[in-house]
């Protein structure tokens, strides 16, 4: 039998592999509920968000059931939450199913994930588990010291004659790193585990395993190392079972289905059984249709809480029903929602947490729903304009300030932020949202800034540092053509010091001699090319030195030529194209012949013609040389100092969200781009694309005019063309930066979008993997021995 389900697996894969079904409507399901230490109620579960699933968790308020922050995470072509638990520092930890693909193709292949949450809905950490072909996590739990246990089941392709087999796995997870400690396979035939629980210093699984042709109720009970202490089966009829749970005392209850009428019906199944595995009873609810039980709690009286569905006239509806320890009904609930309970989950009080779905509008969505411990309404969680995860977070510019800038700090936060405040470190705050400050005084200041929201107040400090602004070096000589022998000025005049004062000025002319003073004078007494060199210092012991090449020439009848030089762009920027243009330099009494460049960076060139392009590897300060040689041989040089990159950007763009949903061929998404001015008033903004990756990129929001410190959204479209020869599926980037009429050009930003074939739903293929491996173990059981 082992090998006609290996089979009838294969046999059902095919199609799926070959093609991919459209869907209609949602498919939102809910699969995992917790309770945190303040009543929230945290679901996970499926989202189709219009090309793949992702793992979708929301957090409601544990009083009225409206949603507090939604987050979804979609880092791998199929994104599947399946359960969810929480610490005792409130902190989520969501498990589910996930599938890789390569370019835009999906494998049929799916891991483990368990991502890690911070309280307000932050993503701390993530970790993927492999062990065999394909691996389903189907539930969590944790114990009292924190370790998380998750348990499904892990597929094995084999070359063998033995195609496919089928076992538990069952692992235990650190909370801190999430690193596996523990795991256990549990090999019986083909076995699927659906439940997890842990109570005290025991961890108990449920499922299904196929034995003697028939397929049965399977219960083991750990420690919590994961050393089997018993199993237990359900021998009377073909039975599956779907979760177990610990009760106060250390008794376990397990439930599900039994199969009853040749097949054709299915019951709901508990069983209770002492902590050394011995059976307590059962109890069976039968209702002539096919009913299934998925998930069971104890509430802190020991009672048990059993729910599913019930089936009426071909529709499945929502049941609950609750048992005393002696395995008499209390009350039941069946509900007139079309759909099923996935998982349900007790608080302190004994009121009941059902989460799965309803079907509505012709899809599935989430529904969570809370009950009284007497089965009582509370309430059905509305998930309307849910708010982003509150996040404090913020930065600035310049990075490292001076005295004498303004510094603009950037509120990065994110949820439902009532106010701001700022502390500032040098006893001045503000409650703006993104302030502008200058500090006084050097050093390192702690900045706090503080977001109140309604679930109360966060808070994040970072240390910025005001240094010193190094002064400004630069000098002049007169005249421009010196002879040997004549005095020349230098002076210092342009120099400065924007924070203070300058207090040392010494010269170095590069034959020997020295001079200290603002204004000097030299005479060079034999001709040839010397290096000047100036360094100053400022009042706070910050040091620049600059120096330039001067050609000191014979005295004769020829008159040595002039040079002189201009460059553009004035701010260049590294790998830029700079045009040197040197048009300016002249000879009285004949004419230049030939140019000369040094760049400064190593890089030199001779011209004939005045002007010169080059371009700079590297940020940094360059000192440009310039010699001109007239027609009688006479040269003359000519220094400048630029600055190359290195300035603060003026206009700074960032992506407006966290992530793009992926686009399908033939559909488009508008994105935001966030524009920051930085010191000067920028008119006509506009993005524009500097790589489009063959994709389709338009403006749809207008220019903006943004004044300095001020932050605007600008809105543009991305449209996917059909996939061709020019566009494949897959992870593109694309590059687009801001500019604007005042000729300033921002960062170039990267976007990576994820392209998917049109009408191909990878994730899907997944889902329709579990059911076909589900529907294989249903065939066995036709066999099965009376």
């Amino acid at each position: 039998m082992k090998k006609i389900a290996a089979i009838m697996i294969l046999l059902m894969l095919l199609p799926l592999v070959q093609s991919y079904p459209s869907i209609d409507g949602t498919q939102d399901e809910a699969y995992g509920v917790a309770i945190d230490s303040k009543g929230d109620v945290i679901v996970v579960g499926q989202h189709y968000d219009g090309s793949k699933f992702v793992m979708r968790v929301q957090k409601y308020d544990g009083d009225d059931g409206k949603i507090k922050w939604q987050t979804d995470f979609d880092e791998y072509a199929t994104n599947i939450g399946k359960a969810v638990v929480v610490d005792g520092n409130d902190n989520i930890y969501a498990g589910g199913i996930v599938g890789k693909e390569i370019a835009g193709i999906p494998i049929p292949s799916t891991d483990y994930v368990i991502v890690k949450y911070d309280a307000d809905g932050n993503e701390l950490i993530y970790k993927t588990y492999n062990n065999g072909f394909a691996d389903f996590l189907m539930d969590m739990t944790i114990d009292d010291d924190g370790y998380i246990y998750a348990t499904g089941m892990t597929l094995y392709i084999e070359a063998s004659a033995n195609l496919t087999n089928i076992d538990f796995w069952t692992i235990k997870v650190d909370p801190n790193n999430l690193n596996k400690i523990e795991e256990h396979v549990f090999d019986n035939s083909i076995d699927a585990a659906f439940g997890i629980d842990a109570r005290g210093d025991a961890v108990v699984v449920a499922g299904t395993v196929q034995s003697d042709d028939k397929s049965k109720y399977c219960l083991i009970k750990y420690d919590k190392n994961l050393n089997v202490k018993w199993v237990k089966y359900y021998d009377d009829r073909a039975s599956t079972a779907s979760d177990a749970a610990i009760l106060p005392n250390g008794n376990i209850v397990v439930t599900g289905n039994e199969y009853t009428n040749n097949q054709t019906m299915e019951d709901f199944l508990t069983i209770l059984y002492d902590s050394n595995g011995n059976k307590q009873w059962a109890k069976k609810e039968i209702s002539g249709e096919k009913d299934d039980a998925l998930t069971v709690c104890a509430d802190p009286d020991g009672n048990i809480v059993v729910a599913g569905y019930r089936t009426e006239n071909l529709h499945k509806k929502w049941y609950i029903i609750k048992y005393n320890g002696n395995g008499n009904i209390k009350w039941e609930l069946p509900e007139n929602i079309e759909g099923e309970i996935k998982r349900i989950a007790i608080d302190s009080d004994g009121s009941i947490v059902a989460a799965g779905y309803k079907v509505q509008g012709g899809g599935e969505a989430f529904c969570i729903r809370k009950y009284s411990a007497n089965g009582d309404f509370i309430w059905e969680a509305s998930a309307e304009s849910p708010q982003e995860p509150v996040y404090v977070d913020f930065t600035w510019i310049p990075s490292q300030p001076t005295r004498v800038d303004y510094v603009h700090f950037i509120d990065k936060s994110t949820g439902d932020i009532i106010s701001w405040h700022w502390d500032f470190g040098d006893g001045t705050t503000s409650n703006e949202q993104n302030p502008v400050h200058q500090y006084t005084n050097l050093g390192t200041y702690t900045v706090t800034l503080t977001i109140t929201t309604s679930s109360g107040e966060k808070s994040l400090s970072k240390e910025i540092t005001v240094i010193n602004s190094i002064p400004y070096a630069d000098f002049t000589y007169q005249p421009l053509t010196p002879l040997e022998g004549q005095e020349i000025i230098f002076d210092a005049l342009a120099s400065y010091d924007s924070d203070g004062s300058i207090v040392n000025y010494t010269w170095n002319f590069g034959d020997g001699s020295t001079a200290y003073g603002k204004v000097v004078t030299h005479i060079y007494d034999t001709n040839g090319t010397y290096k000047v060199t100036l360094t100053i210092k400022d009042n706070d012991g910050g040091m620049k030195s600059v120096y330039k090449y001067l050609t000191i020439n014979p005295p004769g009848s020829n008159i040595p030529p002039v040079p002189k030089f201009t460059y553009h762009p004035t701010n260049p920027q590294p790998g830029e194209e700079i045009t040197f243009n040197a048009s300016e330099s002249y000879d009285e009494d004949g004419f230049i012949q030939l140019y000369k460049w040094d760049f400064g960076d190593g890089t030199y060139e001779e011209r004939t013609i005045p002007v010169a392009v080059h371009e700079y590897a590297e940020a940094g300060e360059y000192t440009v040389t310039l010699q001109v040689m007239d027609n009688n041989g006479s040269i003359n040089t000519y220094s400048l100092n630029i600055k190359v990159g290195g300035g603060n950007p003026q206009l700074i763009i960032t992506l407006g969200v966290s992530n793009i949903a992926p686009i399908k061929e033939g559909t488009e998404r508008v994105v935001p781009i966030e524009v920051y001015c930085y010191n000067f008033t920028a008119t006509n903004v506009t993005i524009v694309v500097v790589d489009d990756a063959n994709l389709t990129i338009t403006p749809y929001s207008p220019p903006i005019t943004l004044k300095p410190g001020e932050q605007k959204k600008i809105l543009i479209k991305i449209k996917a063309p059909k996939l061709g020869e020019n566009l494949t599926a897959g992870t593109k980037t694309i590059k687009v930066k801001a500019v604007c009429n005042e000729g300033v050009e921002s960062n170039i930003e990267e976007i990576e979008v994820v392209i998917h074939k049109a009408g191909k739903i990878p994730s899907f293929t997944f889902i329709a993997f579990l059911a076909a491996f589900v529907l294989a173990l249903i065939y066995t059981t036709r066999n099965r021995k009376k």
